[in-house]
């Protein structure tokens, strides 16, 4: 059995000075025997009793019986954070009370703390204490809380909690509201869909169905198209400097096209490709979670993420994304509501409701609502579902 704490080897003391009884026991016991031998066979049988009890315990004080070496190196550590517990959850603008717990201070110098692997305070005294830190700028999500010691013998240790941050904000609820309802090919499996210099784009989905198109946006017929290996489910489409790329599910790869629809370049990832859109300098990518990545077009390396939740919930399975004014906007798959995301932290700042649009436009055998493309050059903005038959030109208020 793993030893692990100081009151095991409290146990271990206990064990021996029991073991040391149990001998001078034995003796008196015997000594008992031979002088109240005429007693009764059943004070007779006790004694026996007693004698194989006592022979056990010996055997047990021995020294056959091993001590797990993990007594001698693994000790106790001399730091430790006894509060907030892992898991624990706050609202932004709460303070966090961090509380250090300093069993052996010789073994402890160069005190620090981080926040999300940034430094938060440094030259900490070597004793219990609480550190106050103030989440009024932080973003919503999981955050890291790590404190940092080096040992006597200068070698870097510490302990770790995570916990969960809200949203102080109640998410405005808003309402899309239909301008006009446009035809919408019914073959697309909408994935992505983008404007670029007044053009509507789409990328689809489904094995063997994948393509990446250009629309005709008055009659939603595919003007030009290229289709996807059948291997590969295609996923959400953005263009960034005449560049295409097209994300896919499950394969882990990013296809980079010229605006001719050549391949020229692919990129590989990690976990599942679901949303995409750029900010004029990076992609920005959701994955099926909570979590949005930033990545650099010319390296597909992560460069900034954010989780998003409102003020009682992580905001789960956020699916094609569109950048409109600064503002993120979220399909959450199988929801009828788009969220408006606050890039800098996470917060959700508004709900859209899109049910009366899903009601007009999901037609028998369609999919789900899917698909945020904003038109910078006429201002116009259109939502659209998986094998919908119509795509709709809305406002949101």
């Amino acid at each position: 059995m793993r030893v692990e704490s100081q009151a095991h080897f409290a146990a271990l003391d206990f064990l021996v000075l029991l073991c040391q009884h149990k001998r001078t026991e034995r003796k008196n016991e015997e000594e008992l025997c031979i002088i109240e031998n005429h007693n009764s066979n059943k004070k007779s049988m006790n004694k026996i009793i007693s004698f194989f009890a006592i022979a056990f315990i010996i055997a047990a004080c021995s020294g056959e019986t091993e001590i797990d070496p993990d007594i001698l190196t693994h000790p106790v550590p001399p730091l430790k954070i006894t509060s907030p517990a892992n898991d624990a959850q706050f609202t932004i603008g709460d303070i966090v009370d961090v509380k250090l717990e300093i069993s052996d201070p010789s073994k402890v110098k160069n005190l620090e703390i981080f926040v999300n692997d940034t430094l938060y305070q440094t030259d900490l005294k070597i004793e219990n204490q609480s550190i106050k830190i103030n989440s009024k700028n932080s973003r919503v999500g999981f955050v890291k809380i790590y404190a940092s010691y080096q040992d006597e013998k200068g070698e870097t240790h510490g302990d770790t909690r995570t916990i969960v941050f809200f949203s102080d904000l109640i998410p405005t609820q808003k309402k899309a509201i239909k301008i006009k309802a446009l035809p919408h090919n019914v073959e697309s499996y909408t994935q992505g869909l983008e404007f670029y210099k007044g053009k509507l784009y789409e990328g689809t989905g489904h094995n063997g169905k994948s393509v990446l198109a250009e629309v005709n946006l008055m009659t939603g017929a595919h003007l030009r198209s290229h289709s996807l290996e059948a291997n590969i489910f295609g996923e959400g489409i953005t263009i960034l400097n005449d560049t295409i790329y097209q994300i896919s599910w499950q394969n882990q790869s990013c296809f980079v096209y010229n605006m001719a629809f050549q391949l020229i370049k692919e990129f590989n990832y990690t976990g599942e490709g679901w949303g995409l859109c750029n900010d004029g300098k990076s992609l920005i990518m959701s994955n099926g979670t909570s979590e949005i990545v930033w990545r650099n077009p010319r390296t597909f390396e992560i460069e900034k993420r954010i989780s998003v939740f409102d003020n009682q919930n992580s905001i789960e399975q956020l699916n094609e994304l569109e950048l409109i004014n600064g503002r993120l906007y979220a399909n959450v798959y199988n929801a009828i509501n788009i969220v408006e995301i606050d890039t800098s932290n996470g917060k959700v700042l508004s709900s859209i409701d899109c049910s009366e649009i899903e009601t007009e436009g999901r037609a028998p055998g369609a999919d789900v609502l899917n698909g945020i493309a904003f038109d910078q050059v006429s201002g116009k903005l259109y939502i659209t579902g998986k094998w919908w038959p119509k795509m709709f030109e809305v406002i949101f208020e």
